[in-house]
């Protein structure tokens, strides 16, 4: 699988690592695993820095219409993307604008300051 999801419970924190080939519906099969381990309120690093092909901007729009649908009024955790210059990093931030207010987005291009910036926050969106 081009997704490969890690999910730390005492931590509280999912790692997604993207790699090589995906389609929309590895996207879609990570976030509905995301949804169905009700993990919403970990903290989550997704690093999309090295997949073969990036998903175009149409796939990150439908990617954040999977999650704008979800309907629950759950607290969602902040959400570190990991990315390298280029397409990866524009649909990140697609996703961040189309998301805004649902939960704290931001993108990096290096993973340890990702990481800093997800141990430096306090909590989901909603229990803060």
């Amino acid at each position: 699988m081009p997704i490969h999801v890690d999910v730390f419970h005492p931590n509280r924190l999912v790692i997604a690592v993207v790699r090589g080939t995906f389609t929309a519906d590895d996207v879609r099969a990570a976030v509905i695993q995301f949804l169905a381990s009700d993990v919403l309120h970990y903290r989550k690093l997704i690093d999309i820095a090295s997949p073969t092909t990036p998903m175009d901007k149409a796939g990150a729009q439908a990617m954040a219409n999977l999650v704008l649908a979800q309907s629950d009024d759950r607290p969602r955790g902040p959400l570190a993307f990991v990315v390298s210059p280029g397409q990866a990093a524009e649909n990140a931030e697609v996703f961040a604008k189309l998301t805004d207010g649902k939960r704290i987005v931001k993108v990096f291009q290096n993973l340890h300051e990702a990481r800093k910036w997800l141990d430096e926050q306090s909590g989901p969106v909603g229990l803060r």
